[in-house]
């Protein structure tokens, strides 16, 4: 009939603009994997190789799914086929500026010493705003 005929010549666009878009994805993907890579190489200082190539790992199981659902998507035509190619691109991109920012501060991102010094920060600023409110709270009592 003709929707099938319509639906399987949507497919087969769909099919060959993914194949175009696929190739500048790929290329641009090594640099996202570098820009994640490389900071966190740098960033982790003591474990050897195995945390950084276990955290690399993860990195690129997280971009393989991305870019396995976009694709499908695009396929299906759930999103354009460029939006679904550089999907996986488009939000591991800003995890690698973040880790390139992280590394070139010499930030200890992936220690627990970084994290308990946050959690002190906060847990003084929560403190500190709660005793103002409280002082704010008696003064207008008291008029």
């Amino acid at each position: 009939t003709l929707n099938n005929r319509i639906d399987r010549v949507d497919s087969n666009i769909n099919k060959y603009a993914i194949e175009k878009f696929n190739n500048s994805a790929h290329a641009f993907a090594c640099i996202v994997m570098f820009l994640i890579g490389a900071p966190v190489g740098a960033i982790i200082k003591r474990g050897g190789l195995g945390f950084p190539v276990l955290l690399s790992i993860l990195f690129f199981i997280v971009f393989y799914v991305l870019s396995i659902i976009g694709t499908k998507w695009a396929k299906v035509g759930v999103m354009e086929p460029f939006w679904g190619v550089w999907m996986a691109n488009f939000i591991l991109l800003p995890v690698g500026f973040f880790f390139l920012w992280q590394a070139r501060n010499d930030v200890r991102l992936f220690e627990s010493d970084f994290y308990f010094v946050i959690y002190n920060r906060l847990k003084e600023r929560l403190l500190w705003f709660k005793n103002n409110s409280n002082k704010e709270e008696q003064v207008i009592a008291n008029q």
